[in-house]
């Protein structure tokens, strides 16, 4: 399979009362986005903590930049998208380009998870090698798909962020109690400056 090397992350304020009629948009639109964008996965759901609490989300990887530009073009066609926006509903309130950083678990599902957990933080090192000792703890308590990313694109550019996905509420509790008992995510989290971290109900 072709690996994603780039995504775009959307995000939306929401009428609460207008949120499943327009996660069935999104639903419809992720698959045009893979059929005619060369989207290689989507992932869409509600934030469901912090400041963007209730707005809609959607991520969509790629393997080249172009694939961003073919979304664009997709958007103008969809019937699915133009009723999003004509709704009056719902207000884009970011939109971003992420490059895919080489760090994921050793056995990424491709099953939809039930919630996910977004992090973003500031630091000049990637700290790959560093942060690939604590996949092996993410898996074993449950986590299912990690992707990292350095932020290309808006106010928060440079900044890195990773999305791992959950089967469940109790997963992501056993996997930040095994966190904080480790020295080496510690000594990681004493290092950076963490910003952001909500967890997101993930639809599809």
């Amino acid at each position: 399979m072709t690996s994603t090397s780039y995504t775009m992350v959307t995000v939306a304020a929401c009428d609460p009362a207008y949120t499943n009629q327009a996660l069935d948009h999104i639903g419809t639109l992720s698959e045009e986005l893979k059929a005619s964008a060369g989207a290689l996965i989507t992932r869409y759901g509600v934030i469901a903590t912090g400041e963007h609490a209730g707005s809609l989300i959607l991520m969509q990887g790629y393997a080249e930049l172009n694939g961003i530009d073919a979304a664009f073009g997709v958007y103008g066609q969809s019937a699915a998208y133009q009723s999003l926006i004509g709704s009056g509903k719902i207000e884009v309130t970011l939109r971003n380009l992420l490059k895919v950083e080489p760090l994921e678990l050793q056995n990424q599902s491709m099953d939809v998870p039930a919630h996910g957990v977004l992090t973003r933080w500031a630091a000049a090192d990637a700290m790959i090698d560093r942060l690939a000792g604590l996949v092996p703890t993410f898996e074993a308590n449950g986590a299912m798909f990690m992707r990292y990313w350095t932020i290309m694109t808006g106010s928060h550019a440079g900044r890195r962020l990773m999305a791992v996905g959950y089967p469940s509420m109790d997963a992501i509790e056993k996997t930040y109690t095994a966190l904080r008992a480790s020295d080496a995510y510690t000594s990681i989290a004493s290092e950076i400056g963490i910003d952001f971290r909500n967890i997101v109900r993930i639809a599809g």
